[in-house]
């Protein structure tokens, strides 16, 4: 993974480990984490601290797991990692993830999770789109959202990525899926 990716506006950077009280502060938020896995909000920043490694791992190129800067402050996490299939260890409690569990999945996802200051400024569209640009190789990548986030839902067709409905296949759970193939 490369240090940094830039656009004009963000920078796309490693996770650091002072970035536990902006990660706390994004995933402690209701109006995020209602998108997100299981709903339920971070309650004690050390949740935000133990999930730094886990943002830092050594994925292939051009995967990752970045943090987001606008003018010098983390708003965000774009990624690019294989995606958990249904009934895997990692759909389960993708918080376990490993290098060696995450690689055994044959999808590459793209997510994004901002915090709610910059919704509707165009940040993950921005964001989603140098990271794909990165990884530019890859044939397929997918995105998934919860059924009724419609805002990631635009974001993904902005990426120009086709909506193919509700599925099962991914995190033990019911998702729209959105396939961008080149």
């Amino acid at each position: 993974m490369p240090t940094s990716l830039t656009t004009d506006r963000v920078v796309l950077r490693t996770f650091h480990d002072d970035d536990a009280g902006a990660l706390f502060d994004l995933h402690s938020r209701a109006e995020v984490q209602r998108w997100i896995g299981d709903g339920q909000p971070m309650t004690d920043v050390a949740e935000a601290h133990a999930s730094i490694p886990r943002r830092r791992l050594p994925f292939p190129e051009p995967m990752g797991i970045w943090a987001i800067d606008l003018d010098g402050r983390m708003v965000g996490t774009i990624l690019l990692k294989p995606i958990p299939v249904s009934g895997s260890p990692l759909a389960a409690d993708p918080r376990t993830m490993d290098l060696a569990h995450a690689l055994d999945s044959p999808d590459v996802e793209i997510g994004w999770h901002l915090h709610p200051d910059v919704w509707g400024r165009g940040i993950a569209t921005e964001a989603a789109t140098r990271v794909l640009d990165h990884a530019s190789g890859l044939p397929r990548v997918v995105a998934v959202t919860h059924p009724d986030n419609e805002p990631s839902q635009r974001v993904a067709r902005r990426l120009g990525m086709r909506d193919e409905g509700l599925t099962d296949r991914y995190y033990d759970t019911t998702t729209r899926l959105f396939v961008l193939e080149r």
